[in-house]
C-alpha cells in the first residue's frame, strides 16, 4: 500500500511560477481564477467566452500559513484565438489544462496539448464541473492518455486534479499542487542577457489617457519607472506602470504582469522588451533584439498589416473578384490579430475583402471617412464608437458594426460576402415543340407546324432551335415566340401532345425534325 502524501509546510522558490490557464471553449478556465482569486470576471464576459489574453498575479496563503505570489495568465479557448494560446503556453513555467467532466477532450483541448508538448511546459489537468453528477471522470483520463497526458495513477508522470469553480471544490489542493510542481521546476531567477530586466509583451492596446500600453510579463531583472526599454530598432522611456487593477507600480519584479506606458506606438504582440538605466547603453541592442525578433518569428507572429494589406491587394488583380472594403479597429493588438486572420478566411475568389485600415482603440470620425470614400464598412471588435461618431456615421451613410464575440463578428461578414456574390445564370428548359412541317406566309414570314412533346407553350417565350442532325452544332439560332396558330385561330399557348403553328421572330430557317426548345433563365442558388 503507498505512503500517504504528507503536506508540505514550505515549497522552496526562488520566483513566482507563472502558469497559464489553457483548454477548451466554456469548459471554466476563467471561472476557476475567479474562484481563486474571488473576482467575478467571467459574467462581464461577452458571451461568456474569453476573448482576450490576460495575466493576473495573487498571494495565495497556505494552510500551513505560507503565503507565494503566483502569476495567472488567462487564455481564450475559442478556436479563432489560437495564436494566443500559443503565445500563453510559450511564457509560462506551467500550464493548467482545464478539461470539463460533461464534455471531455475537445479540439481546443487538443491543440493546448500539442503547444504544451512543442514548448515542453510542466503540465497539471484540472478537471472541472465534478459538483455535475453522472459523468465518467475514468473517460477523460482515457482521452486524455491517447493525446499522450498520461495520470499519475495511470502510470503517467501527469498530476490530476478534480475541482469546480462553481462549488468552490478541490480549488485549495489545485494551488497546493501547482505550488508543489512548480518546486520541482526548480524555477531560477536568471539575469538578464542584456540592461537591467527582460519582459515578453503579451497585449497592446492605445489608452485613452496612456496612450500606447503594453501587457508584458518580466522574465528577469527588475524594471523601474524612468527605465529605457529597447525592442527591435526602437527604444522608449518608462513613462509609468501598472498593475492588473491599473495601479501604479514603481517597481516590476521577475514573473509580474505590468503594464507599461511610454510608446509612441503600438508593441507587437510577443516581442521581447529590454531595459537600461541609460539611454547610451540601449543603443547595442538593436542588433541583439533584431536577432531575437527573427529567431522567435514563430512566438510572436506580429501583425504585420503591410503584409496583408498586399495579399489582399494582389487577389484583386482578378477583375471578376468583388472587393469588399473594410475599416476595422479592435481593443487591442491581439484581438486585432485574430479578427483580421478570420476576416483573411472569410475572403474567397468572388469576394475579397481589402482591409483599408486596422488599428486598436475607439471608432474614430477619420475611420468613418476612409471607409466612405472607399464605399467600404466600418467593423469593429470589443471597440467603442462615441454618440457623435454614431451620427457622423449615419450622415455619410456608413455602415458601422461592432462585435463583443468574434464569432458572430465571423458569421455577420461571411454572410455579407455571401450576399455580394452574384448568382450564376443558368437556362432552365420549360417547354418543347417537334417540327413537322414548315408553311410560308405571304409576307414572307415561314411559320412551322409543330407537336407540342413537353410542357406548355406560351406567347412570349425565348426559345432556340435543336438540329440533331447537326452533331457539332445542335444549336442554331435563338429567338422569341410572337405567335401561336390553332388552325385558323391565334391563341396564348399550346398544352403537350396538341398540334400548332408556331412563328418566331427574329426568322430561322426550319426543317422538319427541328426541336423548338422554350427556356427561361433562372439564378441559381
Amino acid at each position: 500500500m503507498a505512503a500517504k502524501k504528507e503536506t508540505k509546510k514550505e515549497y522552496n522558490l526562488a520566483r513566482p511560477p507563472v502558469v497559464a490557464f489553457m483548454g477548451h471553449v466554456d469548459h471554466g478556465k476563467t471561472s476557476i481564477l475567479d474562484a481563486i482569486r474571488g473576482t467575478r470576471v467571467q459574467v462581464c464576459e461577452a458571451g461568456g467566452i474569453t476573448q482576450s489574453i490576460r495575466a493576473h498575479q495573487i498571494d495565495y496563503r497556505c494552510k500551513s500559513g505560507f503565503t507565494y505570489k503566483v502569476t495567472f495568465v488567462d487564455t481564450p479557448g475559442h478556436e479563432a484565438f489560437s495564436q494566443m494560446r500559443s503565445r500563453g503556453a510559450r511564457v509560462t513555467d506551467i500550464a493548467v489544462l482545464v478539461v470539463a467532466v460533461d464534455d471531455g477532450v475537445q479540439p481546443q483541448t487538443k491543440e493546448a496539448i500539442s503547444f504544451l508538448k512543442k514548448a515542453k511546459v510542466p503540465t497539471i489537468v484540472a478537471i472541472n464541473k465534478i459538483d455535475l453528477e453522472g459523468h465518467d471522470k475514468a473517460k477523460i483520463k482515457r482521452e486524455l492518455s491517447n493525446e499522450g497526458v498520461q495520470a499519475e495513477d495511470l502510470g503517467g508522470d501527469v498530476m490530476f486534479v478534480e475541482v469546480s469553480a462553481k462549488k468552490n471544490i478541490g480549488l485549495d489542493k489545485l494551488m497546493e499542487t501547482i505550488l508543489l510542481v512548480a518546486e520541482m521546476q526548480e524555477l531560477k531567477t536568471e539575469k538578464p542577457k542584456e540592461g537591467v530586466a527582460e519582459a515578453v509583451v503579451l497585449e497592446s492596446t492605445t489608452d485613452k489617457s496612456q496612450g500606447p500600453i503594453s501587457l508584458c510579463i518580466v522574465k528577469s531583472g527588475e524594471i523601474h519607472v524612468g527605465n529605457y526599454v529597447g525592442w527591435e530598432d526602437k527604444c522608449a522611456t518608462v513613462r509609468s506602470m501598472k498593475n492588473e487593477t491599473f495601479c501604479n507600480q514603481e517597481v516590476a519584479r521577475i514573473s509580474d504582469p505590468i503594464w507599461i506606458s511610454g510608446f509612441r506606438t503600438e508593441i507587437p504582440v510577443g516581442v521581447k522588451l529590454v531595459f537600461f538605466p541609460n539611454l547610451s547603453d540601449i543603443k547595442s541592442t538593436s542588433k541583439l533584439s533584431k536577432k531575437e525578433s527573427e529567431k522567435s518569428e514563430d512566438l510572436s507572429e506580429a501583425l504585420d498589416e503591410d503584409i496583408l494589406s498586399q495579399l489582399l491587394e494582389a487577389k484583386t488583380d482578378n477583375d471578376e473578384a468583388i472587393k469588399l472594403n473594410i475599416v476595422i479597429k479592435s481593443e487591442s493588438q491581439g484581438t486585432l490579430e485574430v479578427a483580421l486572420k478570420e476576416l483573411e478566411k472569410v475572403s474567397n475568389e468572388e469576394v475579397v475583402i481589402k482591409v483599408l485600415y486596422s488599428g486598436t482603440g475607439e471608432i474614430t470620425e477619420n475611420d468613418i471617412l476612409k471607409a466612405k470614400n472607399a464605399k467600404g464598412i466600418v467593423i469593429g471588435f470589443k471597440s467603442k464608437i462615441s454618440s457623435k461618431n454614431q451620427k457622423i456615421a449615419k450622415q455619410e451613410k456608413v455602415l458601422v458594426r461592432n462585435y463583443e464575440i468574434i464569432y458572430e463578428l465571423i458569421d455577420e461578414v461571411a454572410d455579407v460576402v455571401e450576399s455580394m456574390i452574384e448568382p450564376e445564370e443558368v437556362e432552365v428548359i420549360i417547354a418543347r415543340a417537334k417540327v413537322l412541317k414548315t408553311f410560308e406566309l405571304s409576307n414572307g414570314s415561314m411559320i412551322a407546324g409543330c407537336k407540342i412533346t413537353k410542357g406548355t407553350i406560351l406567347k412570349g417565350y425565348r426559345c432556340y432551335i435543336e438540329r440533331s442532325s447537326d452533331k457539332e452544332n445542335p444549336r442554331i439560332g435563338e429567338g422569341k415566340i410572337v405567335s401561336i396558330r390553332h388552325k385558323k385561330d391565334e391563341v396564348k399557348e399550346a398544352h403537350k401532345d396538341s398540334e400548332c403553328g408556331i412563328l418566331i421572330e427574329p426568322q430561322i430557317d426550319l426543317n422538319p425534325d427541328d426541336e423548338i426548345v422554350c427556356f427561361k433563365v433562372e439564378k441559381s442558388q
